[in-house]
């Protein structure tokens, strides 16, 4: 065994173990590893098969066929037979992408494959992302003009957020690229290359092959460093949801009152007081509007459209109904304001 072999061998199992102890991951549980057949995904599988005994866990995979690759029914096959020798249960989904997403093929591609995944019947959906995956996506939603949040990229661990809902792990998060990739050499594993991951049209592409060693020609460390830094702005994303939690508290209405005739929802609908809000700086009120739609699951809003809805909300005393995107809408009436689903109004 070479130098240094043994260290990746150890070293890449272990990362993973510590991320499933963290999440407490037990005999009791059902992990679902997503397998693409690439590389990443492939080692990811032999690690979860190897650690499974030791933690207990029942465990399967899924695929996705996008249909997208004329190779795609050869990666399934590919899949199917691997989990087949492990003795693993594979799930495998048809994918419909839509060719005219406004965000683009790979956006369109992103999203079906998330949407098939939901679909999972387990306790944990295991992804094989990594370091280096880590530190592009926070370069790519950073020079998109993302958020805190946003900026926060990926969490190692991700637990459901309500019964019914599946957590995601990342156990290989703080792995990178070229350590999973000696790793399954060194286990003389087999995998797919896709060679659409060397099309420099694909945004994500272009910056792991082009931008980022450019940036690392000047910045050795880089992808360290964007990586850090994914975990400085989680931990200030969760600092302003605290804020916007405790603001809620002081706003909400008592269930009681009468609305004073409104009409409010009835999944998850509140009403907060409309005084209380337009105390608040136009930051602290945008944190806390953002935090309520995503307590009730609704997609974020635009700057643009949010920024207008505050300004009509402290001009206009009147009755308001303000649009905050494609599926909820902000409502202001008798001095109290509350949030609705698109499709009760």
């Amino acid at each position: 065994m070479r130098a240094g072999t043994k260290q990746v061998m150890a070293t890449v199992p272990d990362a993973a173990a510590a991320a499933l102890a963290a999440a407490g991951v037990d005999s009791r549980h059902r992990l679902c590893c997503a397998l693409s057949g690439g590389v990443d995904s492939v080692a990811l599988l032999d690690v979860l098969d190897t650690l499974r005994q030791r933690f207990g866990y029942a465990l399967e995979a899924a695929h996705v066929h996008h249909g997208l690759n004329p190779a795609a029914d050869e990666w399934q096959d590919f899949c199917a037979a691997l989990c087949e020798r492990r003795g693993v249960p594979l799930n495998v989904f048809k994918a419909e992408v839509s060719r005219d997403h406004p965000g683009g093929l790979e956006e369109a591609a992103r999203i079906a494959r998330h949407a098939a995944l939901s679909r999972v019947a387990c306790d944990w959906l295991v992804l094989g992302h990594h370091l280096d995956d880590q530190a592009e996506t926070v370069l790519f939603r950073l020079l998109r003009g993302a958020g805190v949040r946003g900026a926060a990229a990926m969490a190692a661990i991700e637990p459901a957020q309500a019964v019914g809902q599946v957590g995601r792990l990342r156990p290989l998060l703080e792995t990178g690229r070229e350590e999973i990739l000696a790793y399954a050499r060194e286990k003389k594993l087999d995998w797919i290359n896709d060679d659409s991951n060397a099309d420099l049209r694909f945004t994500r592409n272009d910056l792991r092959h082009r931008i980022l060693p450019a940036i690392e020609a000047r910045f050795p460390a880089a992808r360290l460093t964007l990586a850090r830094a994914a975990e400085h702005f989680r931990e200030a994303a969760g600092l302003l949801d605290e804020l916007a939690q405790a603001d809620a508290a002081a706003a909400l209405l008592p269930p009681s009152s009468a609305y004073g005739g409104c009409h409010l929802p009835q999944e998850g609908g509140r009403a907060f007081s409309r005084t209380f809000l337009l105390g608040l700086s136009p930051a602290r009120l945008a944190n806390l509007l953002r935090w309520e739609l995503r307590r009730l699951g609704a997609m974020p809003p635009s700057t643009a459209r949010l920024a207008e809805a505050m300004r009509q909300l402290r001009a206009t005393p009147g009755p308001l109904y303000l649009p905050l995107g494609d599926d909820y809408a902000c409502h202001s009436r008798r001095g109290r304001v509350w949030l609705t689903p698109a499709r009760l109004d």
